[in-house]
């Protein structure tokens, strides 16, 4: 039960292990959820509900920046 491989077997092996390796690889990223774009439809969406309250300038807290 001693078989040898020879280099060109071995090359072939190497060769379809990397190539299926890729295959994975790009079938990974095209699943990679896209987060800026969700990240800036959630930041419009609390905008938006924030924008329907009206808050007057009375209960803004009032800042002092000394320097």
């Amino acid at each position: 039960m001693n078989e040898k491989i020879t280099r060109r077997q071995l090359a072939g092996v190497a060769a379809a292990s990397l190539t299926a390796g890729l295959l994975d690889v790009e079938q990974a990223v095209a699943q990679v959820p896209d987060f800026d774009s969700a990240a800036r439809e959630s930041h419009k969406q609390n905008s938006d509900a924030l924008a329907k309250f009206d808050i007057p300038m009375s209960l803004e807290p009032a800042f002092q920046f000394k320097a």
